[in-house]
């Protein structure tokens, strides 16, 4: 808690933290922007629940977020719904409820159509979508629950805009995220906030399992050109510490290098 000194008395009084005692999910929350946005939220106040298949990389996540007790560990793969939904289940026992949820899990592989191999593509479609949607539905009656609630998609700028050939599924599972998103603010409004994040490069581990030529060159850009993970994780905090009644429906970001 931070102090300052009023005008009259010189006492400290304690300042409140934007995200003071909300309840946040962060999925993908092992790296990249995920890890970012928990660090960030803890940093706001948040309690945070981090979500990845990792346990042990969540281990080291949570020691950097800080304070055990407004930290929670939830091993889970969000492609299988039976584990959203104990992962669920088992935050809400614990704290009564949730109020946010931060949609970061992803994949990135690239190439083109007969470049790939279907379970190529039907991995970043289960991870990309099914995983949004398995974990969206599996808190959602929590969220419903809320007096304040949000749900915070990770989507790329390539889901505004299809970037390459080489990105060009990976594109088509951000543009049904934005969709969803659009979807999900209809179908909450008045119960949940929606947002959909839309950067460009991030200086993340995406791109590590692209294993083609193309692949080493989104590496290199995202290296060279990309936001720090940190830019995007301050707008996700800013986006959940807006006050009751606005909704940043989309917030769209690129370096100034790219």
């Amino acid at each position: 808690m931070r102090y300052t000194e009023t005008m009259t008395d010189h006492t400290p009084q304690p300042i409140s933290s934007p995200l003071d005692g909300r309840r946040v999910l962060v999925t993908g929350a092992s790296s990249g922007i995920g890890r970012a946005a928990a660090i960030a939220l803890g940093a706001a106040g948040a309690r945070v629940a981090l979500a990845a298949r990792s346990t042990d990389v969540l281990h080291e996540v949570a020691a950097e977020v800080g304070d055990d007790e407004r930290v929670l560990i939830a091993p889970l793969d969000v492609t299988d719904m039976s584990q959203c939904s104990a992962a669920a289940a088992a935050i809400g026992e614990a704290w009564g409820g949730l109020d946010a949820v931060i949609n970061s899990a992803g994949l990135a592989l690239t190439g083109g159509l007969l470049e790939m191999q279907p379970a190529d593509w039907a991995t970043m479609f289960d991870v990309n979508v099914n995983g949004l949607l398995n974990i969206t539905a599996a808190v959602a009656p929590m969220l419903q629950a809320s007096e304040l609630a949000d749900i915070v998609n990770i989507s790329s700028m390539s889901g505004r805009r299809r970037a390459s050939v080489s990105l060009g599924i990976y594109a088509a599972t951000k543009h049904a995220v934005h969709v969803l998103s659009d979807n999900l603010r209809e179908e909450f409004a008045g119960e949940i906030r929606v947002t959909t994040m839309s950067p460009g490069f991030v200086d993340t581990p995406i791109f590590e399992g692209a294993t083609t030529e193309a692949g080493e060159q989104y590496r290199a850009s995202v290296r060279e050109k990309g936001l720090d993970a940190d830019v995007v994780a301050g707008h996700i905090v800013h986006a959940l510490a807006q006050p009751a009644g606005v909704n940043l429906f989309e917030i769209a970001l690129l370096s100034t290098s790219q």
